[in-house]
């Protein structure tokens, strides 16, 4: 018989037993909560890594990705170095790579300008390092780096040639792509392109002074005046309000981007959305030696096409173009007439019948 000392001491201990019992019974039922569902979740992603493996066995191929509108072409690592954003238009089955002038523009101006064609071709625009959709560091902007994007878009769309259309600056980009890259090229066809040569020649620079001279005094054709005296745009006071402010603005733009300078209501963009320090950061980085396309040209042999306005303001009246395009007679150039730098706005059923026939060459 136990004295009261050791029966004190036995209910102790028993306490204390009951108590770890108690306590592992809760751990145990907090471990049962948890690990039920994670047990759960493993046999579901198993089953269903199964059904994808049973599925792929049978088909041979996974099911492809739906086309998508827009999506964003990273650098990098996708969550976090910068991208570009990419637009995706049209239900045709060739695909065209499409690049905006600036530098610092970007795609959407030219989205009018193959609206006509969006059934028979694909396509695909972005916008540039640096521009509105496209953000990046100014210490990433540079000549080379987008030559690299435009391989990198080519590497994501598994393209193995490309067919390029390109305006005003873009047709750079594009001559400079093709220089480093001619085993990529299934077609160039340039729009409004900026000089292809770089400096200019001296033997050409007498012909750019009368271009330019040419140009400038278009510029104060009275139908500018006319649209300004029309809205009453060029009034001191009282102050111009935000709309005819923008109003204004689009009209002095249009009297050196369009030949019909009443189609000014047809501009958009510009001002905040046009960055205009990606040309100055991409411009420090050009090539020391310069460039001139057209000796690229006569080495290689895709088809190079050029369509132009007569009175483009980059090259009025396409002198410097026709004299250079005769040193490689297989490039087709195309004059539209009455038509500048945007020449879709200015000439829109010639220039998509022009640039239908150039995409078939």
């Amino acid at each position: 018989m136990l004295d009261g000392g050791a029966l004190e001491k036995q209910r102790f201990v028993w306490q204390v037993l009951c108590l770890k019992v108690s306590q592992n019974e809760t751990l145990m039922k907090s471990i049962g909560k948890f690990i039920l569902p994670l047990v759960l979740g493993l046999y579901t992603i198993s089953s269903q890594s199964q059904s994808h493996q049973d599925a792929l066995n049978k088909t041979g191929t996974l099911q492809p990705l739906p086309a998508l509108q827009d999506w964003f072409l990273s650098t990098g690592n996708w969550q976090d170095d910068p991208q570009l954003y990419v637009r995706e238009f049209g239900t045709g089955k060739d695909t065209v790579i499409m690049l905006h002038g600036g530098w610092g523009g970007e795609h959407s101006e030219l989205l009018d300008a193959v609206n006509e064609l969006s059934h028979q071709y694909h396509f695909i625009f972005y916008d540039q390092r640096g521009s509105l959709r496209s953000p990046f560091p100014d210490s990433l902007i540079t000549f080379n780096q987008h030559i690299a994007d435009l391989e990198l878009l080519r590497k994501e769309l598994k393209i193995n040639k490309l067919h390029i259309v390109a305006h005003s600056m873009g047709a750079v980009l594009a001559c400079a792509y093709a220089s480093q890259y001619s085993q990529h090229i299934k077609k160039l066809t340039l729009l409004a392109p900026a000089p292809l040569k770089n400096p200019l020649p001296e033997a050409d620079k007498e012909l750019q002074r009368k271009e330019n001279s040419a140009q400038q005094a278009f510029m104060e054709r009275p139908e500018v005046m006319q649209e300004m005296n029309k809205y009453n745009l060029n009034r001191t006071t009282p102050e111009l309000s935000s709309l005819e402010a923008t109003s204004k603005f689009r009209i002095q733009f249009a009297k050196r981007m369009l030949y019909d300078v009443s189609k000014w209501p047809l501009l958009m963009g510009g001002r905040a959305l046009f960055k205009g320090q990606v040309f100055e950061l991409t411009a420090r980085t050009y090539p020391s030696s310069g460039w001139d396309y057209f000796q690229q040209f006569k080495r290689q042999a895709y088809p190079v096409s050029i369509i132009m306005g007569d009175h483009d303001f980059l090259d009025f009246g396409n002198h410097l173009t026709k004299k250079w395009v005769s040193e490689v007679p297989r490039i087709k150039l195309t004059t539209i007439e009455n038509a500048g730098h945007l020449i879709w706005i200015d000439q829109p059923k010639a220039f998509s019948k022009e640039l239908q026939q150039h995409l078939q060459l």
